[in-house]
């Protein structure tokens, strides 16, 4: 069984919340520079640095979830049931690698891994279990 499934990307538009922030403590500690006040100073320095910090934990965690709610989607569409997924991922020379899963597809439990096909979409294959003597 080879389907193939669109996975949507994420689109970034949380991070406009610590991009404000950013400006705005960016401003802060140009103005207090020039009033020379040192507590405005300061806490636009504080503002910059938690708010750089925000965008990154934002990027890599939000991201993050978003492919892993898409992918669960795209295989419950297709009648797998409770999937999970492998961690382990590679990206060589800007593509994805492999994503190995697991799920109940009827009544057996099966294996299988998406593969990245370009763009948006992912082709589903299943795997089968060699069979030790």
């Amino acid at each position: 069984m080879n389907d193939v499934v669109t996975l949507e990307p994420w689109s970034p538009w949380p991070l406009v919340i610590p991009g404000v922030i950013l400006v705005a403590a960016v401003v802060a500690s140009v103005l207090g520079t020039r009033l020379r006040r040192k507590r405005v100073r300061e806490m636009g320095y504080l503002g910059f640095l938690i708010a750089a910090l925000a965008a990154f934990a934002m990027m890599w965690t939000l991201s993050s979830i978003w492919d892993s709610k898409q992918r669960v989607e795209a295989l419950t569409q297709l009648g797998y049931l409770t999937p999970t997924f492998g961690g382990g991922m590679s990206f060589a020379a800007g593509t994805t690698g492999v994503v190995p899963f697991q799920a109940v597809h009827g009544a057996e439990r099966v294996r299988g891994v998406l593969r990245p096909l370009g763009g948006d979409q992912w082709q589903v294959t299943l795997v089968e279990d060699a069979e030790e003597d």
